[in-house]
């Protein structure tokens, strides 16, 4: 799609075109939200960056509702300032959208709750836990990337298998197709938003979200930069939003203070065979300086994965990387990838060197407000960082890649 005020203002028919959705009462602040998190994903990845620097990006949004959206312009560029490091000054405008008389034509939602499908083994263990918990969901996702989309399919016919015919997997595709940065902080954003509708006219309350504590937290450290897609500030901002904007749907993180490796293992022999179906590389193969195929082996995200898995010894149900379990740094021939898996290892060694020096939390951006006044929190990290500790440990023992 071109990227202009007219194509803004039908960008929420784009992306829920195989979602029942309606204009009736508040339909049309849930239909402005995805809108709005459309259009900032749009503009942070078709907007180039200059050596990784904080960029500046004028944006005019159009909406329904442009005098509601006016009153919160502040705390949406907070929120997009928090995730991205980018300052983005917005102005929202009414929408030329026409709505009389619209109907889509496609068979009302389910009373079901929503949960939001990435295709990675964090939702895909979420995913077992709706299912252990008997928890009715429908799953929507958000298609990225080609390679991660047939893994995307793979994991879809595997919920259809498990879950009752009156279960939904949507499947949404990216409405740029060509990206000018290859760092999508604001997707989670536009994520959100889209579950947050289907929830909406699914006449449901709740939105489930799956990620573990330790990749939420994500602690720049090394002077890296990370995401900080699911972030307690993150949700914090993105909740406090919807009760400004009277949007009564709850975002619930269950794994928020566990680590992949116990969310991984607590699932069921049947759920394990099917890990191999999920996708974790943050490595995409459209980058320039990438030729690698199926997923890499030592970006973040993968070696997160492999820690988790190896720690409990489920690395038996994983899939096949471009550098394996037992590649040694000195191995990799590739100049960039020898590099990265040099950084990403030390990046993982500071972590666990931070957690046993009881230094974590100077790392972290997080106060008791953003956690809703659980009294508790400190603790639970504490217990989530010495588990993540203990996975280094037994990782490092059996596969050494120094």
């Amino acid at each position: 799609m071109q990227f202009t005020i007219d194509s803004l203002s039908n960008l929420h028919t784009i992306l829920l075109k195989d979602v029942n959705y309606d204009y009736k009462g508040k339909s049309t602040i849930i239909l402005d939200l995805v809108t709005t998190m459309g259009a900032i994903y749009c503009a942070d990845v078709k907007t180039s960056k200059v050596n990784d620097k904080p960029r500046y990006i004028e944006l005019t949004i159009p909406v329904f509702n442009p005098d509601i959206w006016t009153k919160n312009v502040i705390q949406i560029e907070e929120l997009v300032k928090w995730v991205s490091e980018d300052t983005m000054k917005i102005t929202f405008i009414g929408s030329s959208d026409t709505i009389d008389g619209y109907v889509n034509g496609l068979i009302p939602g389910t009373n079901n709750v929503v949960t939001l499908f990435s295709g990675g083994l964090d939702s895909f263990a979420g995913a077992y836990y709706n299912y252990k918990n008997n928890i009715k969901s429908d799953y929507l996702g958000f298609i990225n990337k080609g390679e991660e989309k047939t893994k995307q399919l793979d994991v879809k016919e595997f919920y259809q298998q498990i879950f009752d015919d009156a279960t939904e997997i949507i499947l949404i595709d990216k409405p740029i197709k060509k990206k000018q940065t290859f760092i999508q902080s604001t997707r989670s954003l536009l994520y959100l938003a889209l579950a947050i509708a289907k929830a909406h006219f699914n006449s449901s309350k709740e939105v489930y979200l799956y990620e573990n504590g330790i990749l939420s937290l994500n602690p720049e450290i090394q002077n890296r930069y990370t995401t900080k897609t699911t972030h307690p500030k993150t949700m914090f901002i993105y909740k406090s939003l919807l009760e400004k904007l009277s949007i009564d749907i709850k975002i619930n993180h269950p794994f928020l203070f566990m680590t992949k490796g116990q969310i991984t293992n607590d699932m069921n022999a049947e759920f394990k065979k099917a890990i191999e179906h999920t996708f974790t590389c943050g490595q995409g193969r459209s980058h320039p300086e990438r030729s690698h195929s199926g997923q890499c082996g030592i970006c973040i995200p993968c070696v997160l994965r492999k820690i988790s898995l190896a720690a409990y010894d489920n690395e038996i149900f994983d899939v096949n990387y471009e550098y394996p379990y037992d590649v040694k740094i000195s191995d990799i021939k590739e100049g960039n990838y020898r590099k990265d898996y040099a950084s990403n290892i030390n990046y993982f060694k500071t972590y666990y060197d931070l957690i046993k020096s009881n230094q974590i939390y100077y790392q972290l951006q997080i106060r008791e407000k953003y956690y809703e006044e659980d009294p508790k929190f400190r603790i639970s990290n504490q217990k989530m960082f010495s588990k993540f500790a203990e996975e280094y440990e037994r990782f490092m023992k059996k596969y050494a890649p120094y």
